[in-house]
């Protein structure tokens, strides 16, 4: 946590320096001219204040909190588990103490016990530093922390929609026992330290991309292993699948002997996702959501059919374009994390401002990287419709016969259907079906 910083803002205006000086000058001065009661006053409000300033400011002393977070990655509707650790860590015990953090505005993680947020309205949020009408904020208030005592406080976290958790900034506040002093330290997250939250699954039909599947070679490095072609056989052992028990030769040598088939090196899959065909004046987020709902419940689809997947992403709002391949298996949690953090960049007016409107700046891929990746296999280009990419630079460095155009919005008798020389077909048509297929 960060050094102790005494919260001026929050105390009593009573235990200030200024008070403090105005109070020892009255009781003094009482005492000069043997006005007994008064003096009694002023000393015991004096005394009393003092005493306050200092157990307040001291109180956070020896006080340490730490956080941890589990799981890394979810998806929406699945919990989180964060664990507060406070620790007393000195003789006196700590009459109060208060963890906050303010949410955000729409966090992708947010506490399931409703009891745990704290509504700020006009000044509240004033005094936390929002700049906003209103805001939540993760509210836990502890007491009696005795001295040397160690608490660990569970929040439940749920998962509403796809993005990056950050927790960043928690504040720590205690003071002293008569409520009239407060002091507040820091415990900043590593940035580094994030939650994931997915894109939500769907139900989808991989049918059309596992058609490659059969455009495979054989390969000694093969992950796969192709049923119809019989490499050799050999004995059976104990921990051999009845399926692979080759009967026809066991019969005619009278010896179990099972099959070894050929492994094979299927051609991979590369999504490139151009969220900016979403952008504009009134994005199209709800579809720019579920475009990516679809391709994440596609990736999971694929990965456990042994296809090897990749992703392409444009600049974006908060990291540069990227490529997400891999030479044998790609991690797929590193495309689900990628697909996370996407978000549209922001409009930008233009140098023209009697135009007097916003554009949407194009989607800015690695060019050179993808067009070097030809050879991997097929390539998905997803978008909002054919007319948001007609101007796109990429697809003309991309051979039509290795693309497939995704649009989400798609109708074969519209003009502009020909446009490009790709096979097309319509993203929302591949929702259906089954998880469990």
């Amino acid at each position: 946590m960060e050094d102790k910083m005494f919260s001026q803002k929050r105390s009593s205006l009573f235990i200030t320096k200024g008070a403090l000086a105005v109070m020892l000058f009255f009781g003094v001065l009482s005492a000069i001219f043997d006005a007994t009661m008064l003096c009694i006053m002023f000393s015991f409000l004096f005394f009393f204040c003092l005493v306050s300033r200092i157990w307040g400011k001291h109180s956070l002393v020896g006080v340490e909190v730490d956080f941890r977070g589990e799981p890394t990655s979810l998806f929406p509707g699945q919990t989180a588990s964060f664990d507060f650790v406070i620790k007393n860590d000195k003789l006196m015990p700590v009459i109060w103490l208060e963890l906050v953090s303010v949410l955000g505005e729409d966090p992708p993680l947010y506490p399931a016990d409703d009891s745990e947020v704290k509504k700020l309205v006009g000044p509240q949020a004033i005094d936390e530093g929002i700049d906003a009408v209103s805001a939540d904020m993760l509210y836990k208030k502890f007491v009696f922390v005795m001295g040397h005592e160690e608490i660990i406080w569970k929040s439940v976290w749920e998962g509403r929609r796809r993005g990056i958790y950050r927790p960043g900034l928690i504040k720590v506040r205690t003071g002293d026992g008569f409520g009239l002093t407060q002091s507040e330290s820091y415990l900043q997250i590593p940035h580094e330290r994030c939650i994931a939250v997915y894109p939500a699954l769907c139900n989808v039909m991989p049918d059309m991309f596992l058609r490659d599947m059969h455009d495979a070679v054989g390969a000694a490095k093969g992950f796969m292993e192709d049923i119809t072609v019989i490499k050799s056989t050999r004995d059976y052992l104990p921990n051999d699948p009845a399926k692979r028990i080759n009967w026809r030769a066991t019969a005619r040598t009278q010896k179990t002997v099972v099959n070894n088939y050929e492994t094979i090196l299927p051609k991979a899959l590369h999504f490139i996702i151009d969220g900016e065909s979403f952008n504009g004046t009134r994005p199209d987020r709800a579809a720019f959501e579920d475009s990516l709902s679809i391709v994440a419940s596609l990736l999971l689809k694929l990965k456990d059919s042994g296809m090897r997947c990749g992703l392409s992403l444009p600049k974006s709002r908060d990291s540069a374009a990227m490529d997400i391949t891999s030479p044998d298996r790609t991690p797929l949690s590193e495309i689900l994390f990628a697909l996370s953090g996407y978000e549209l960049r922001p409009l930008e007016m233009p140098e023209d401002m009697s135009m007097n409107l916003p554009i949407v700046l194009p989607a800015k891929f690695n060019q050179g990287a993808i067009a070097s990746m030809m050879n991997v296999g097929k390539y998905y280009y997803v978008c909002r419709d054919l007319k948001s990419i007609m101007a796109r630079d990429l697809l003309t460095q991309l051979e039509p016969a290795r693309v497939t155009l995704l649009p989400y919005y798609y109708d074969e008798n519209d003009s502009d259907a020909s446009l490009f020389q790709f096979e097309t077909h319509e993203l929302k048509k591949l929702k259906g079906g089954s998880k469990d297929e």
